[in-house]
């Protein structure tokens, strides 16, 4: 992984800088960069390397919408009340989803990417208000609720609000989006910041595929070697409440997960769409990963071809969790 290549023009060595920086004909702009073909944001501080791109977009889209019906919800913290509530007290919320984030005064906070969740929640709870963030302005602008709005921001910059404004922060799927050090030392202390004493934390996180057959383990080596490699720890949704009780400001931190198949023949409908997931993720990544593992794009390709024929055989699944829990002190 990383090492020297036979093959002439490949790579042969994958350095950090590398990690942030264009690959082979990645070329920069003002708001954003390309790298074979895919858009991706260009704040080079910052380690998420998925695209921003209108193919991710859609990916994004099907993933909220597996996530949903797995679940069953679009949340697990106990706050249905107050988001149907139509007094004038209705919660103050913060959510963020995915990469980036939003906010508001009884509002919610969330990671927009695609807007996906932030869309949905606006229209299902009409009472509350919704504002998004995201560290790229790709978020919709003109066809949403008129209590959604959205901004562009980075939480590693610090959230522009003050302590305690928010009733409900939610977080989704920020694992290659920050590094450990990162989640400890700035994420979470600025989401508990901004959370009011009695409001609650919610985050969702999902584990790398498991029960993988001999190719799309080597594929997902690679990615966890890239992503150490960065800092990132692939497997923070397992130390999230950790970092959750070390701040000393909640109480009875929950902790719930759900399996999502990955294969048509051995899991029906369910199966086929987290199999369409994991394959477009993959694509995803792309760009990064195959220059990483020393391969040419079309031996990328073959691998993941191979990858989609051990999905059933072998059962492959990914695992989603939820950490949620009340602040009880500031």
């Amino acid at each position: 992984m990383g090492s020297s290549s036979s093959k002439s023009g490949r790579k042969k060595s994958f350095t950090d800088e590398d990690l942030l920086s264009t690959i082979d004909d990645g070329s920069i702009g003002e708001q954003f960069r390309y790298i074979q073909g895919r858009r991706f944001h260009n704040v080079l501080s910052a380690v998420y390397d998925l695209p921003n791109d209108d193919e991710e977009a859609d990916r994004l889209h099907l993933e909220h919408f597996l996530i949903k019906a797995v679940w069953q919800s679009n949340f697990s913290s106990p706050i249905i009340r107050q988001l149907e509530s139509n007094s004038d007290d209705n919660i103050v919320s913060l959510t963020i989803i995915e990469w980036d984030l939003c906010t508001g005064r009884r509002e919610y906070y969330e990671r927009c990417g695609s807007g996906s969740w932030s869309l949905e929640m606006s229209a299902d709870y009409p009472n509350s208000k919704f504002v998004g963030l995201d560290i790229s302005p790709i978020f919709p602008t003109r066809i949403k609720p008129n209590n959604l709005t959205f901004q562009k921001s980075n939480i590693l910059e610090g959230i522009n609000y003050r302590d305690g404004e928010f009733d409900f922060v939610h977080m989704r799927f920020m694992m290659p989006a920050f590094t450990q050090a990162q989640w400890e030392e700035i994420v979470i202390r600025e989401i508990v910041r901004v959370l009011a004493v009695g409001g609650y934390l919610e985050l969702c996180e999902y584990e790398l595929c498991q029960n993988c057959g001999p190719v799309f383990e080597k594929l997902l080596s690679s990615r966890r070697e890239m992503l150490r490699k960065m800092g990132i720890n692939p497997d923070i949704s397992q130390i999230l409440g950790k970092f959750v009780d070390a701040t000393s400001q909640f109480e009875q931190i929950h902790h719930d997960e759900r399996i999502i198949p990955v294969g048509k023949t051995w899991a029906g409908k369910i199966g086929e769409v987290g199999k369409e997931d994991i394959h477009t993720r993959m694509l995803a990544i792309k760009p990064v990963l195959f220059p990483f593992m020393g391969i040419t794009s079309e031996e990328y390709d073959e691998m993941m071809r191979k990858s989609i024929l051990e999905f059933d055989e072998y059962k492959t699944f990914f695992v989603t969790c939820r950490w949620y829990a009340k602040k009880v002190h500031s």
